[in-house]
């Protein structure tokens, strides 16, 4: 016979399981609950991150309409110093005018990490392409020093100049013959540099080539004429962008992102920070400039901004991967970013990103400027500072690939 006093033992455990707190106790579930000291089978599986994913897709399509504003904002105020020195051209005006080009081409770029994202600025409309295409032929559009004529003397090819015109030429020309976007304008403001990089030149073209005024200017009105529809022409695409991310909208392209799933939203998000970082930026902004050793492979190479490009760039990564951005005009956007989303999945991984982020941000603030000399200088002597933030750049993007991978997500980051 077994005593009561052989089974208080057996109630004392009893009792202690019975007063235990129940809850799910496996830390891999949804709602695992860290005070449980027993496992009542409640537990739910699936994406511990939703939320967080969700939270982080809402802040990255305000900050896209925010960025996109900006650019808007600041092409209008280009826009307005075009037409004001058109209307009386002097040296002051067009300083004016190119110093409002600066400022807007730098929004433009803060919002290169939303490309290569499936989003409206990749679709079939170009705008890319039609926006920020480089490096152009300038010969296309206004005599250079091996040509003559271009589409501002072809009034058979462009009979009328209008925004709307030049719009449709571009439209059916190969892809590597685009006429219109920020560097058109930049070449009708500066004209060609001098290919010789160790003057230290920049393009030189006067505001004597707008004045209608001197008989001795060939082509002025028309080239006016380009000039304020290629100017026209750029508001009116950025405001496209602007519209399609616009929460007051419910037809654009910020409707259809919302609905995504949260892991393709979050792979396009990737998808754009690892393809700006190693295929446009680490590749062909800086190494293939160092390989081809010509101040015509730099973004800016009319007006030598190039150095300023780069900076740009940076922020456009920084901006994304971070989450915060304070628009020219409104309120910070702040909110979920990938950085949050990392640091709470894996905070080693997070470490490494900030880490060689800060890295490439310092490496590309060091490259000499004007970035044309520089460039040559690593093509004839070897690498230096701008292959440096080059392989920085590869090294960014490798873990960015890492960070998809994290989430069970691949990303690819070549170019076509």
């Amino acid at each position: 016979m077994v005593s009561i006093k052989n089974l208080l033992p057996l109630f004392a455990v009893l009792f202690a399981l019975g007063c235990a707190e129940k809850g799910c106790t496996d830390p891999e579930a949804l709602n695992y609950a860290k005070s449980a000291e027993r496992d009542d089978e409640s537990c739910r599986y699936g994406d511990k991150y939703l939320d967080q994913k969700e939270s982080l897709i809402r802040n990255h399509e305000a900050l896209s309409y925010a960025l996109y504003s900006d650019a808007l904002v600041l092409s209008n105020t280009l826009k307005t110093s075009v037409d004001a020195f058109l209307e009386a051209p002097d040296d002051d005006g067009l300083s004016l005018v190119k110093l409002s080009w600066r400022n807007a081409y730098f929004a433009y770029l803060q919002c290169e990490a939303l490309r290569f994202s499936n989003g409206p600025v990749d679709d079939d409309r170009e705008l890319s392409r039609m926006l920020g295409q480089w490096p152009i032929n300038p010969s296309l559009i206004d005599y250079t020093t091996g040509e003559t004529g271009g589409l501002i003397s072809d009034t058979l090819a462009l009979p009328i100049i209008s925004a709307s015109t030049i719009e449709a030429i571009n439209q059916g020309v190969n892809k590597n013959q685009t006429s219109t976007g920020f560097h058109a304008i930049e070449f009708l403001l500066w004209g060609e540099d001098d290919e010789d990089v160790s003057l230290f030149t920049v393009g030189d073209r006067s505001h004597l080539d707008y004045d209608l005024e001197d008989s001795t200017t060939i082509n002025a009105k028309r080239r006016g004429q380009y000039l304020g529809a290629a100017t026209e022409l750029l508001v009116n695409q950025l405001g496209v962008l602007v519209t399609e991310w616009d929460s007051l909208n419910n037809k654009n392209y910020r409707k259809e992102f919302l609905e995504l799933d949260e892991n393709v939203a979050l792979k396009n998000i990737l998808t754009g920070l690892g393809t700006l970082s190693k295929s446009e930026f680490g590749s062909r902004v800086l190494k293939e400039a160092v390989a081809s050793g010509s101040q015509k492979h730099e973004i800016s190479n009319f007006s030598d901004n190039t150095s300023t490009d780069l900076a740009a760039l940076t922020y456009s990564i920084e901006i994304i991967y971070r989450g915060t951005y304070t628009p020219q005009t409104g309120l910070e956007v702040k909110g979920k970013s990938v950085e949050d989303l990392i640091t709470e999945a894996n905070p080693e991984l997070a470490t490494q990103v900030d880490e060689k982020l800060v890295e490439v941000i310092e490496l590309v603030s060091v490259i000499p400027s004007p970035f044309d000399w520089q460039a040559s200088q690593e093509h004839e002597f070897g690498a230096g500072p701008i292959l440096a933030a080059s392989n920085a750049l590869f090294e960014l993007e490798a873990l960015f690939k890492e960070v998809a991978r994290e989430f069970e997500i691949g990303i690819e980051t070549d170019l076509p």
